[in-house]
């Protein structure tokens, strides 16, 4: 893991391209990059006109807030097309599925996640190691 360009007990701070990454770069570890323990965080870079997996944090448990940080896109439940730009933020309970989708111009997306009333315990997958 790389280290932070500005780094105190009681802040951090580094430009997105300096986080640790996962799958070729499709996800940057905010989390893991910048010492954060009370909340799961990452960024997803979506090519354009890209689909993700269906999931629904059934087994996490996990609440998720999806934040567009350039592009645009969506997230989709079922039949609804919820609207994922720089002016729309979409929020996801566990247990309801989802897809993010981009649109021609690709997306980086902020997603934060934790369950709700306990504390966060990351996955292995994003621990930055």
């Amino acid at each position: 893991m790389s280290t932070p360009a500005a780094t105190t007990d009681s802040y951090a701070a580094c430009r997105i391209d300096e986080l640790p990454e996962l799958w070729d770069g499709f996800a940057r570890l905010v989390r893991a990059g910048l010492g954060i323990t009370a909340f799961g965080a990452q960024i997803m870079q979506l090519p354009p006109d890209y689909t993700t997996e269906f999931h629904d944090e059934t087994d996490t448990g996990q609440q998720e807030l999806y934040v567009a940080l350039a592009g645009a896109g969506a997230v989709v439940i079922g039949d609804e097309r919820l609207p994922l730009d720089p002016d729309h933020l979409v929020r996801v309970d566990a247990g309801t599925g989802r897809v993010l989708t981009s649109g021609p111009d690709g997306l980086r997306v902020l997603c934060i996640g934790a369950i709700p009333g306990r504390s966060y315990e990351p996955p292995t997958w994003a621990t930055g190691e």
